[in-house]
């Protein structure tokens, strides 16, 4: 009984030990993920603007899209993909609204272009 006593022990130092190089690697690894963005853009229209940065060689864009009109409409960005694919952000409203958004491009894809767009609401 002492024998599976002294190999628990050892067994859960041995996991502390390994836990306590597994974190510093984690916080590293997420420090190289950073993204790295290297241009700006904006847009607007009449129902709105949005802003934000091209990141990634272009794989990524993030920003913010502004509601700035009381007209039922919501706008939203609509970012444009090499292989003719386009991914859409959250639209908002009402007026004087702002969201924070990410679009990361699918696989193999790099973000072209950015439009702004509507939907009613």
């Amino acid at each position: 009984m002492t024998s599976v006593r002294m190999l628990t022990a050892g067994v859960a130092s041995s996991l502390f030990a390994l836990a306590a190089v597994v974190v510093p690697a984690t916080t590293a690894q997420a420090a190289a993920q950073a993204d790295s963005c290297t241009q700006n853009w904006s847009i607007s229209s009449t129902e709105g603007h949005a802003s934000g940065q091209w990141c990634n060689y272009n794989t990524k864009i993030k920003g913010t899209v502004t509601d700035d009109k009381a007209d039922g409409r919501c706008p939203f960005v609509r970012a444009y993909m090499s292989g003719g694919s386009y991914k859409d952000t959250p639209w908002v409203g009402p007026k004087g609204a702002s969201k924070y958004f990410e679009l990361t491009a699918w696989s193999g894809e790099s973000f072209t272009s950015v439009a702004m767009k509507w939907v009613a609401c």
